[in-house]
């Protein structure tokens, strides 16, 4: 009964799926607290102290002269590249998830649906829902038909239904 149910609907699976895979993807985060790799040098603390090296003094460098290559302006490093925040990596898998998600529910609703096109599409649809466009539906038919394929009105119903529950809103 279960194996039927998930062969039905196979964008039930990918939305109870979604998040294990967003957290999977994204890792455990380290908040800096661990001390097991206070031995292991980071990028963060290299820069840092080569940051706080002193410059050397000019009085005991020889000078270049004009013939000879100059040399660049000594000053504070450029800033290190912040490490990404872990909940920014959290964030960007549950957007893939939720995009995955979107794309499998428009695949279920209509095989042709679901291109990377259609979520532009998708964006625009949720903001007619917001604004409460006349004839929702017919707008959605109409928005995600092509020259090759025409979506109907029922379609449209259930793709404005897909958007309001999963997608619009974020």
């Amino acid at each position: 009964m279960r194996q039927k149910l998930a062969m039905r609907h196979p964008g039930i699976v990918v939305a109870l799926l979604a998040p294990g895979v967003a957290l999977l993807l994204a890792g455990c985060g380290n908040d800096g607290s661990d001390e097991s790799g206070a031995d292991r040098p980071s990028a963060t603390r290299t820069s840092a102290s080569a940051a706080s090296t002193p410059a050397p003094d000019p009085d005991t460098t020889p000078p270049t002269g004009s013939s000879g290559p100059s040399a660049p302006p000594t000053g504070e490093d450029p800033p290190a590249d912040p490490a990404p925040d872990a909940s920014d990596l959290v964030d960007d898998a549950f957007d893939a998830a939720r995009v995955a998600a979107l794309q499998s529910g428009l695949r279920y609703i209509d095989p042709a649906l679901g291109t990377p096109e259609d979520l532009a599409k998708a964006d625009a649809q949720c903001a007619d829902l917001q604004r409460n466009v006349a004839e929702p539906d017919r707008v959605a038919a109409q928005r995600f038909s092509t020259g090759d394929h025409k979506v109907t009105e029922a379609n449209g119903k259930r793709i404005n239904t897909l958007l309001s529950n999963t997608y619009c809103g974020r």
